[in-house]
This record gives structure tokens, C-alpha cells and sequence, in this order.
């Protein structure tokens, strides 16, 4: 099914049959990214920093700053995934070592609720959107994003292309909680909705 009514070229509909057959990541290869990443020790730690800079109101570029315009990755995410939206699955992995990774370290709590907890206010500090908590259980949640800088302000293009923020909670939850983590988006101002929510199934 196509995710507007304009028809596609045969090219691109050859592209994305490519990348329908061919990109598959199960839970080993997952697990495998992750890995690779935490090896590139100086990249891990630099970004650690920046992170921590951030938080504190350091800026880590001297004369720009930590902030930029939100257009800047918006236009390249929403119209990679619009040209192929085989690639929200790539981006939903690798933003699951994001989580894993880089966001995880930030979270307190065992628990579900406790870590949804303690991850709400990192949206808004963040500046990618204001986080509401609508669920949360031991082993299912369901939380919202309201002005989501991926998608905030777009029109109906049929499609919900939050796939950095589910990948990355869904590796974030994980890691304090030793267990697998799958974050579904099932609401997106892309597609028409209000606000972004998403769905935490802890297997």
C-alpha cells in the first residue's frame, strides 16, 4: 500500500523492492550493533560528554551553541522515509542503540513505571517534545508526545515516520529493565493525528 496517492516511478518502486527483500534485523544483529557501537570507545565517551554538556548548559561548539533549527534534520528524515518507507525499520534499529547506548545511561529505575518516570522529562529538556505518560504498568505503557520535532506542523502525508523516538525508547527501556523492549508508534501528526503516541510492550 502506498503511503500517498502520488503514483510512484518504476525506479523508485525498484528501490524499495530492494529494500523490502533485503534489510531484515533480528535480535542478534540488534544486539550486534549495540556491541560495535560501545567498541568505538572515543565516540561513546565524546558523545556521553556532549550529552552532559548539554544538560548543563555548556556549549560544546564555541560559537553556535548546542541548539539548531529543527528543519535541519526534518526535511532529510521526512522525505527519506516518504520516498521509502522501508527505511523506518533501519532507523527504528539503529535508534535502538541510540537508546541503548546513549540514553539508557540517563535513566533511573527497575521498573517500568519508574523508568518512564524518569525518562518523561528528557523530551521537553531536550527539546523534542512534550512528554505525557498515559499508561504505565510493569509490562506495558503508553505515553505521547505532543509538538514532536520530527513531525509536528506536517500534513497528512498517510504515514507515522516517528521511528527515532520509538526506536530509541524501545533500547532505553530495555537496558535497566534486562528485557526486550518494543515501542510501537500507533498515533503521528504525519499521519493525520493530534500528537504522536506510542505503545511499550516488555516482553
Amino acid at each position: 500500500m502506498e503511503s500517498n496517492s502520488i503514483l510512484l516511478s518504476p525506479k523508485i518502486e525498484e528501490v524499495r523492492k530492494i529494500l523490502r527483500e533485503k534489510i531484515h534485523i533480528d535480535r542478534e544483529t540488534s544486539e550486534e550493533m549495540s556491541a560495535y557501537v560501545r567498541r568505538q570507545e572515543a565516540l561513546v565517551d565524546s558523545m556521553l560528554n556532549m550529552y552532559k554538556l548539554y544538560d548543563d548548559g555548556v556549549p560544546f561548539r564555541p560559537t553556535l551553541g548546542n541548539e539548531m533549527q529543527v528543519m535541519y534534520m526534518r526535511e532529510r528524515q521526512t522525505l527519506s522515509f516518504l520516498l521509502f518507507p522501508e527505511l523506518l525499520k533501519l532507523e527504528y534499529e539503529v535508534a535502538r542503540v541510540i537508546g541503548d547506548v546513549f540514553i539508557a545511561p540517563m535513566l533511573m529505575g527497575k521498573t517500568l513505571p519508574e523508568i518512564l518516570n524518569s525518562n518523561q522529562p528528557i523530551a521537553a529538556r531536550h527539546g523534542y517534545a512534550r512528554e505525557e505518560i498515559v499508561v504505565a504498568r510493569e509490562d506495558f505503557g503508553i505515553y505521547r508526545h505532543y509538538e514532536c520535532a520530527d513531525c509536528y506542523g506536517l500534513p497528512n502525508i498517510g504515514m507515522k515516520i516517528c521511528a527515532y523516538e520509538a526506536g530509541t525508547a524501545a533500547g532505553c527501556f530495555a537496558r535497566p529493565l534486562g528485557r526486550p523492549v518494543e515501542v510501537v508508534e500507533t498515533k503521528c501528526c504525519a499521519n493525520g493525528d493530534p500528537y504522536c503516541e506510542f505503545e511499550v510492550h516488555v516482553g
